[in-house]
């Protein structure tokens, strides 16, 4: 018992030491986003999505061309996020859905049985 209490011990602080390093290797990265275009002008995030034609996109290349440029037109999803999940990447994420429900229903599977062992085990 007193070995299982080590290890897990030791595992949440190697999950620690992991975490730490990656949000301090995390915050020496650049900004992905500052709040101004290219030219240097300030962004308004509303209007942004309000009325995205307004904005100069010109500097967008491979798959963020499509999705910026031609998301409106290809997928009719005034939200960006929602067309790549959803339109974009919609066999992917039926995979991974599917995935999940699998690997959740197994865990009940497996619990079912230790638990229905350890009844038996107790009478």
């Amino acid at each position: 018992m007193k070995a299982k209490r080590i290890v897990a011990i030791i595992s949440l602080l190697v999950i620690l030491a992991a975490g730490l390093f990656a949000v301090l290797n995390a915050y020496t990265l650049p900004r992905a986003y500052d709040g101004k275009d290219a030219a240097g002008n300030a962004i308004d995030v509303v209007e942004l999505y309000e009325n995205p034609t307004n904005y100069d996109v010109s500097d967008a290349d491979g798959i963020a061309d499509i999705i910026v440029k031609q998301n409106l037109e290809k997928t009719m999803a005034a939200n960006n996020v929602a067309a790549v999940v959803f339109d974009f990447r919609g066999f992917d994420t039926l995979g991974e859905s599917f995935i999940l429900l699998t690997s959740i229903a197994g865990a009940f599977v497996i619990l079912a049985k230790s638990h229905k062992k350890k009844k038996e085990d107790e009478q």
